[in-house]
């Protein structure tokens, strides 16, 4: 393929219609190859005279000579080519016709036994206007041969938005009128997928998909603009990174071509639009190259006609990479003058703090506190749109302003919290030379938590504890209350958590600090959640874990509000409290470092994750990691413990929602399958994510990482199993391999500690694991009592497993209309949930029931009507454990939130209710939400609670009730105890 071919084909073909449709008519026919400076006019001109010649035609081209004042200049050398191919051999211009013979163009033109012509005119605005009109005349008479006339013109843009260069004249001009005249070929940008051969041919350069895109970006497809990008990175395969520096860099070869014509207002107009950038204002423009709005327009007509700028307004580039020849031909010096008077300028304009900042960064030190407060405002909603790194920029310019100290402790810190999102050991690097640099104890204090917390986040505890203790040992004994120095210690508790267990282990003893009087603002919050924590670990006192959480949810929006609201959630959630930490994982999006491309956006969504994982709604939490999980996998792999925690939430829900290969690969890439895993406390979590994506096809694995998660647990001092029920999941893989005894201890320890901890989701699934170790009776008994229990718990999940093992274990025992109804109940909520391998269990189970009882139901989302069942003999219920539970302090007269464990299997699915005959028939009247929120009810739920529990408005729930007891008959809670009881 010829150079001016490669990504013409459409145009090459049209061409070869052009000698095709010449020889069909046997008259002149005329086409004009339209394009912007550099598209390849000339080249496909050249690939035409070489398509003709080889079809027969007789080819004479002439390119653009710009002598206006010889007529005919163009003409004479046209038809001296076309004679001196029939005079071979002729020396001199022998044959140039003379001013007669020109004024009769057919006659002019050489006719030889009806041999075609074609006659090929390059840059026709450098043609004299006399050999315009001779070939325009030429293309009005009828020949004796075929003929075909193919002109190129300089035009940015293509039908009605054309714009020809002003060498062309006014539209009386034979060159106008000749444009009219002939067909357009026009020359768009070569298209992304012929820029990897065009880039061959022409510089010898290779590139992929991804680099051809960003020359496409930079260049539009111009060829002569593409071999201009391309000419520093001959004969290698460049980048895209490389490609952009080389653009920016604005030293590419060719500018010359497009900025030499342009007289001294049109370029100093250019130099302040590329400054300004794209989507400038003529008047501001025109303000900052320093000319009237007259004399901007005309050096915007001037831009558009050389095909720099686009032709609209506000004011563009047609290609970047004009753009960035443009400023490349700035000097430094000047271009940092434009970018601060063009800051100014737009300040004074209102407008957008964004812009104004760009410029501020263009520019260099400015010397003024507008600038560094702008600056700053522009970081902040520079994260707010998820843009780190141009808000990192933006705070890199604003310390070289002149700065107070606390401001520039302040900017610092700031700037520390972005790198260590993309590059932790620059943010480490930074604050510890300014905290080494720094005097004043309140700038040591601040910059000594900031270096720990980035430290700790790379999973570098040992480090982030010794800068601690060195910031104590500067700071010393401080008069007052001592915060400074109990600040310091707390977040070294918390660091020592994070780290290896010898680290915890090594650390003050936590009593010491928990007994300290209680403290307020920012430190009390602080010594508050320190104590959730520890509470929760201990597992003993669900009461005062609760309320200590309270205490430290974070007020406010201010600094380190993300870290509290993880400590205090996490707490409210192992405590049952969903519902009020769902509440407050919606107000921690607000926090001061909770924006996009700061870890404190990354723990609020894990939070979030967290509460929606409790909830058992696995769609939704995968939807709220799943944008994290590039930052959370590369995190993960350098062992960043809020990392490594999200990779183990992701793909332990990923797991149960059937996505086995993508969860395996999410533990590949993080490096969490790897053995042995770090002996510290976020491990304990990648473990038990481990054991669930091998729970199914390698159970003995899954088993080792579940009691490795144990021992790591016990050593951390961690008895509380809401926090991690790694006995009761140990125990149901021992039940399935029919290792009952091993199975009903782990069970039956982990009951001991639910029973202290006292939420129905902690003894439910405790109960749920010592029935698997029992058979028969038993078995149906116990898991009645773990169903009843985790139906007031907002697990809906683990309620579905419970009731799909129930149904399966009522099958074994031939009561086949009671197994029909708790696997129903269990589908409906697999399928809510999302678990799709639960949902497919509970459908085998279901299959091999079809031919028992009364005919056959289909299992789907909703609920499909079948006949009352016979009453199935059901044996007498069992009184659940009642719950040690220490609630929070009530208010308003509502009631615990944990109120004691029913004596009936209350469980609010309608399945459930067609297996239990001691309700009342009234309730078949309720609608399924009705008939949930009255069992709440009749436990004692207040209303709030019953909203808090099922995620929805207290207004709603007042609804349902009032409909419930219309339907009911009745007129209030008192009168339930009879419906309920049948009376």
């Amino acid at each position: 393929m010829a150079l001016g071919e490669i990504g013409r084909r459409n145009e090459t073909a049209r061409l070869r219609a052009v000698l095709a449709q010449s020889r069909r008519d046997r008259g002149p026919v005329v086409a004009v190859i339209r394009g912007e400076p550099g598209a390849g006019k000339s080249a496909l001109l050249d690939a035409f005279g070489t398509a003709a010649s080889a079809a027969g035609f007789r080819v004479a081209v002439v390119r653009g000579t710009g002598a206006e004042d010889r007529p005919y200049a163009a003409a004479h050398r046209l038809l001296a080519q076309l004679r001196a191919a029939d005079e071979a051999g002729a020396e001199g211009p022998h044959g140039t016709p003379s001013g007669e013979d020109l004024g009769r163009p057919a006659a002019a033109v050489p006719a030889e036994r009806g041999v075609p012509l074609a006659l090929c005119v390059d840059d026709m605005a450098r043609v004299d206007s006399w050999s315009l009109r001779w070939l325009l005349e030429l293309s009005r008479t009828v020949p004796t041969a075929p003929l075909a006339i193919v002109l190129t013109v300089r035009i940015c843009g293509a039908g009605a938005e054309a714009v020809t260069g002003p060498a062309n004249g006014t539209p009386d001009e034979p060159g106008a009128a000749l444009l009219a005249a002939a067909e357009p070929v026009d020359l768009p940008g070569l298209d992304t997928n012929d820029l990897p051969e065009s880039a061959a041919e022409r510089c010898r350069v290779r590139l992929d998909t991804g680099t051809a895109a960003v020359c496409g970006e930079l260049t539009g497809g111009n060829p002569a603009l593409l071999r201009a990008l391309l000419a520093p990175h001959t004969g290698t395969a460049p980048t895209a990174d490389a490609l952009r520096t080389t653009a920016a860099s604005g030293a590419v070869a060719g500018a010359d071509r497009w900025l030499a014509p342009l007289s001294a207002p049109a370029l100093a107009l250019a130099r302040a639009v590329a400054v300004l950038g794209g989507g400038a204002e003529v008047v501001e423009c025109a303000e900052l190259a320093r000319l009237t709005v007259e004399e901007a327009l005309g050096a915007v007509d001037q831009l558009v006609g050389a095909c720099l700028l686009a032709n609209r307004t506000p004011l563009a580039f047609r290609h970047p990479l004009l753009e960035a020849m443009v400023l490349g031909r700035i000097a430094a010096g000047s271009r940092a003058a434009l970018h601060l008077r063009a800051a100014a300028l737009l300040r004074d304009r209102q407008a957008a703090t964004t812009t104004v900042a760009h410029h501020l960064v263009a520019a260099g030190l400015v010397g003024q506190e507008w600038a560094m407060r702008c600056l700053w405002r522009a970081a902040r909603q520079l994260e707010q749109e998820g843009r780190p790194q141009d808000a990192a920029r933006c705070l890199r310019a604003a310390l070289r302003e002149p700065l107070r100290p606390h401001e520039k402790s302040a900017v610092r810190r700031e700037l520390a919290e972005l790198d260590a999102f993309v590059d932790p050991e620059r943010a480490v690097r930074l604050l510890d030379a300014a905290r080494c640099e720094s005097h004043d104890p309140g700038v040591v204090l601040e910059y000594a938590l900031a270096l720990a917390a980035v430290l700790a986040e790379c999973g570098r505890a040992e480090d982030a504890v010794t800068v601690l203790d060195d910031a104590a040992a500067r700071l010393g004994r401080t008069s007052g209350d001592g915060s400074w120095q109990l600040r310091l210690r707390l977040h070294k508790a918390f660091t020592c958590r994070r780290g290896p267990l010898w680290l915890a282990q090594a650390a003050d003893p936590p009593g010491h600090l928990t007994r300290r009087t209680p403290q307020r603002g920012q430190v009390g919050r602080e010594l508050a959640a320190l104590r959730a924590v520890q509470e929760a670990d201990a597992g003993a006192d669900r009461g005062a874990a609760v309320r200590y959480a309270r205490q430290g949810l974070p007020r406010g929006a201010g600094r380190g509000s993300a870290a509290l609201l993880w400590h205090t959630c996490g707490v409210l959630v192992a405590a049952g409290e969903v519902a009020e930490a769902w509440t407050h994982c919606g107000r921690g999006r607000q926090v001061a470092g909770a924006r996009p491309g700061r870890w404190d956006h990354v723990k609020v969504e894990l939070l979030r994750a967290a509460v929606l994982r409790a909830r058992g709604d696995l769609h939704a939490a995968d939807a709220t990691l799943t944008p994290l999980a590039d930052r959370l996998l590369a995190s993960a792999a350098t062992g960043h413990p809020a990392a490594v925690t999200g990779v183990a939430v992701l793909a332990e829900v990923r797991a149960l929602k059937g996505l086995t290969d993508s969860a395996r690969s999410l533990l590949a890439e993080s490096g969490l399958d790897r053995d042995p895993l770090p002996w510290r406390r976020d491990s304990a979590p990648a473990l038990a994510a481990r054991a669930a994506v091998h729970a199914s096809d390698g159970p003995a694995r899954a088993l080792d990482d579940l009691l490795a998660a144990g021992r790591l647990l016990e050593e951390a001092g961690v008895r509380n199993p809401a926090l991690l029920p790694w006995r009761s999941r140990a125990a149901r893989l021992l039940a399935a391999r029919g290792e009952r005894k091993e199975a009903a201890e782990l069970a039956a320890a982990e009951l001991d500690d639910a029973r202290r901890w006292g939420t129905p989701e902690a003894i439910g699934t405790a109960w749920h694991a010592v029935a698997l170790a029992e058979t028969g009776e038993r078995r149906i008994d116990l898991l009645t009592d773990a169903a009843a229990l985790l139906a007031r718990s907002p697990d809906r999940l683990h309620r579905a497993v419970v009731q799909a093992d129930l149904g399966a274990g009522l099958a074994g025992l031939g009561r086949g209309e009671a197994a029909r109804a708790e696997l129903l109940s269990a589908f409906r909520l697999a399928r809510a949930c999302g678990a799709e391998p639960l949902a497919r269990h509970v459908q085998d189970v279901w299959r091999s029931l079809r031919g028992t009882g009364r005919g056959t139901l289909e299992l789907s989302g909703m609920p499909m009507p079948m006949p009352a069942p016979t009453p199935a003999p059901v044996p007498a219920p069992r009184a659940a454990p009642t719950p040690m539970a220490a609630p929070g302090p009530a208010s308003d007269g509502e009631q615990p939130s944990v109120p004691p464990a029913p004596t009936v299997h209350a469980a609010p699915q309608p399945a459930a209710h067609s297996a239990r005959q001691s309700d009342s028939p009234l309730l078949d009247r309720l609608t399924p939400q009705e008939r949930k929120i009255l069992h709440l009810a009749k436990d004692g739920h207040s209303n709030r609670d019953i909203a808090g529990r099922l995620f929805v408005a207290v207004r709603t729930v007042e609804f349902h009730l009032s409909g419930a007891y219309r339907k009911l008959g009745i007129t209030g809670r008192r009168q339930l105890a009879q419906v309920f009881s049948g009376g």
